[in-house]
């Protein structure tokens, strides 16, 4: 497996994966996670409300790194965390930015950025043999008022090999 240069994570992955138990799965995957101060100041607001999120900075493998100003130019209409995890990725060509918020993918996708999020996270950690079935994990999630569009979801299940 070819690792990216980097791989940059917005809050929605975080989060979701943690609240899945699986949060460990990105470090097995991908060894180093670059995580923007905004996505860490959104983290921290839900914690010191009490919700079940992870806090990145005990963990050794989630590096702190903020966007160039130049990389945050014309990316308008996010959230602070989706702006800056898009600008750092922007900055480091050929990285990888999780994302799990619809149109922040069509503002990463229209920069040419390679994006990916939650459900493909599990995909991809079935396919290395680090988890046994998505379908369990992606029922799951929804309970967490996680989201996919019918079709999406069906695309996730067969690249998986759960269609059916």
């Amino acid at each position: 497996m070819t690792l990216p240069v980097a791989v940059i994570s917005d809050t929605g992955p975080l989060s979701y994966l943690h609240r899945l138990g699986r949060l460990e799965l990105l470090q097995q995957l991908y060894r180093r996670l670059l995580v923007p101060p905004a996505v860490v100041a959104e983290l921290n607001v839900g914690l010191r409300l009490g919700r079940d999120l992870p806090d990145v900075t005990t963990l050794d493998w989630i590096e702190l790194r903020s966007p160039p100003a130049h990389a945050l130019q014309g990316i308008d209409g996010l959230g602070a965390g989706e702006t800056e995890g898009i600008a750092l990725s922007r900055s480091l060509p050929g990285s990888l930015v999780l994302l799990d918020d619809g149109y922040a993918r069509t503002v990463a996708a229209s920069l040419g950025l390679h994006i990916t999020g939650t459900a493909g996270v599990l995909v991809v950690a079935k396919e290395r043999g680090l988890l046994d079935l998505v379908r369990p994990e992606l029922e799951r999630l929804q309970t967490f008022g996680f989201r996919l569009a019918t079709p999406v979801w069906r695309a996730v299940l067969e690249r998986a090999g759960e269609a059916g």
